[in-house]
C-alpha cells in the first residue's frame, strides 16, 4: 500500500526547493544589477578595467537567466519546452564561460600584466573558455555536457568539462594573485581569493548535490565583495593618481617652456627674418605648433598616439636646428608608431640629450630616435653621442628641472601605460630606452 502522505510531503519539499532556487536566482540578478548600475553611472564604463568588470556582471545575469528555466519548467515532454530548456541550458554554460573570460581580463588589467605573462595567461583562459562555449553550443544536438528528456535537464557524458574549465580558470586566478601579491594590499588579496573560492565552493556543492543552486548567488555576492572592497578603493586611488599626474603634466610643461628657450627661439626667428624670410615663416609655424602641443598637454588625461608625440619633438628639434645648424644633427629610425605614450614623454628626454649631451661638445653631435617592436613591447630609444650624464653633471647650468623632468617621465610611464625607462650613459654618450607594452589580444 502506497504511503500517499509521504509522497505528498516529498512533493511539497520539492516545490519548496524549486521556489527557493527561483527566488535565489532572482535575488542574484538583483545583486548583479548593482555593479552594472554603478559602472554605467558617471561614465565609469569608459575605463577599460570597468569595462571588464561590467562584462563579468552582465555575463553573470545571462548565466542566471539561463539557469531559471531549469527550475520553472516542470514538464519538458512538449517539444517547445525541450527547445526552451536546451537553449537556456546552452546560454547558462556560454555565459558562465564569459564570466570567467571577462574576469581574467579584469584581473590581468588590475595587476597590469604585460609581455609573455599576459599573453600566455589570456591565451590559456581564452582557449579553455572557448572549449566550454563550443560544447555548450553542440550539446543540444549531441548531448555532450547536457541533454533534455521528458523529465528535464540531464548531465551528459562530458559534463565534467563544464566543471574542469572553471576549476582551471580559478586555479589560474589564484596562482596569479599569489605570484603578484606584492602589488596588492592584504585586503585586495583576501577579497580576490574570496571571489575565487566562493563560486568554486558553490560549484563543488552543486556538482555533488543536484538541486541546490548556490553558484549563481555565490558569484553575485562575490561580485559585490569585489565592487565594495576593491573597485571603490581602486577608483579612489585612480582619482588620486589622476590628480598627481595632472600636477606632473604641469611641472613638465613649465620645465619645457623655459624663458631661455623662448628668448632663443624668438632670437632665431628674428635673425631668419633678415637672412631667410621663407625659412623664418616656417620656423614661426613650427614654434606655434610646439607651444600649442605644450598647452594641449594640460588637457590630456590619457596616453596619446606616439605619432603625435613624435611630431611635437620634431617641432622642438627643428627650432633647435635652426639655432645650432650643423652642431645638431638628427637621425630618425621609426619602424612603428601604432602605440600610445603619455604626452610630453619624449620632450624632456630629447631636450636633455640636446642641452646636456650634444651642445656641451664644441663640434656638436648626433641624436638618434628609434622605435621598434620587440617581444610584445614598443621600444623607443633616444641616443646621443654627447659627453654623458656624469660629465654633464659638473656643469652649473644643468638645472634641477632636468632631473625632475626625467623622474616625472618615469612615473607617468609606469602609471599610465605600465611602461619602464632605462638609462645607460658613459663618456661616449647616453642612451635612454623606453619599453611600453602593446595590446596583442
Amino acid at each position: 500500500m502506497y504511503d500517499y502522505r509521504n509522497i505528498e510531503n516529498k512533493v511539497k519539499q520539492l516545490d519548496q526547493m524549486i521556489i527557493a532556487n527561483i527566488s535565489l536566482d532572482i535575488f542574484s540578478i538583483v545583486l548583479s544589477l548593482v555593479p552594472i548600475v554603478y559602472l554605467l553611472s558617471s561614465h565609469r564604463y569608459k575605463q577599460r578595467l570597468n569595462q571588464y568588470f561590467l562584462g563579468v556582471s552582465i555575463s553573470n545575469i545571462f548565466m542566471i537567466i539561463g539557469d531559471l528555466p531549469d527550475w520553472i519548467i516542470r514538464d519538458s515532454s512538449k517539444p517547445s519546452m525541450k527547445i526552451t530548456l536546451s537553449v537556456s541550458s546552452a546560454l547558462f554554460y556560454i555565459a558562465s564561460a564569459f564570466v570567467l573570460y571577462f574576469f581574467a581580463r579584469y584581473i590581468s588589467e588590475y595587476l597590469k600584466l604585460s609581455g609573455k605573462e599576459k599573453k600566455g595567461f589570456l591565451t590559456a583562459i581564452t582557449i579553455v573558455c572557448s572549449v566550454q562555449i563550443f560544447f555548450a553550443i553542440v550539446s543540444p544536438f549531441t548531448g555532450a555536457i547536457f541533454y533534455v528528456t521528458d523529465i528535464g535537464y540531464q548531465r551528459g557524458s562530458l559534463f565534467l568539462i563544464s566543471q574542469l574549465v572553471p576549476l582551471f580558470c580559478y586555479i589560474s586566478f589564484t596562482v596569479l594573485v599569489i605570484v603578484h601579491r606584492k602589488k596588492l594590499t592584504r585586503r585586495e588579496v583576501m577579497f580576490f581569493l574570496l571571489y575565487i573560492f566562493v563560486p568554486l565552493g558553490g560549484g563543488a556543492i552543486q556538482m555533488l548535490l543536484r538541486g541546490v543552486a548556490v553558484v549563481n548567488i555565490g558569484v553575485a555576492l562575490a561580485l559585490l565583495f569585489i565592487l565594495v572592497n576593491i573597485q571603490f578603493e581602486h577608483e579612489l586611488a585612480f582619482r588620486r593618481q589622476e590628480q598627481e599626474l595632472a600636477e606632473l603634466r604641469i611641472d613638465i610643461m613649465l620645465s619645457q617652456i623655459q624663458p631661455h628657450f623662448l628668448y632663443n627661439a624668438l632670437g632665431t626667428i628674428s635673425h631668419l627674418c633678415k637672412r631667410d624670410p621663407e625659412k623664418a615663416q616656417k620656423t614661426i609655424k613650427e614654434f606655434s605648433l610646439f607651444l600649442r602641443a605644450n598647452m594641449d598637454s594640460l588637457k590630456t588625461h590619457s596616453p596619446i598616439p606616439f605619432e603625435k608625440e613624435l611630431d611635437h619633438v620634431m617641432n622642438y628639434l627643428y627650432l633647435e636646428q635652426q639655432r645650432f645648424q650643423d652642431r645638431l644633427r638628427i637621425v630618425y629610425d621609426i619602424q612603428i608608431t601604432d602605440f600610445f605614450i603619455p604626452s610630453l614623454t619624449l620632450q624632456p628626454l630629447v631636450e636633455n640629450a640636446v642641452r646636456h649631451g650634444i651642445l656641451k661638445k664644441e663640434e656638436g653631435g648626433v641624436i638618434t630616435i628609434r622605435t621598434k617592436k620587440e617581444k610584445g613591447q614598443a621600444i623607443v630609444t633616444i641616443e646621443d653621442n654627447g659627453i654623458g650624464i656624469k660629465r654633464a653633471g659638473k656643469y652649473s647650468n644643468l638645472g634641477d628641472h632636468a632631473h625632475i623632468g626625467i623622474e616625472n617621465v618615469r612615473t607617468r610611464l609606469l602609471e599610465m601605460v605600465n611602461g619602464s625607462m632605462e638609462i645607460e650613459s658613459n663618456d661616449q654618450g647616453t642612451t635612454v630606452t623606453l619599453r611600453i607594452p602593446m595590446e596583442e589580444l
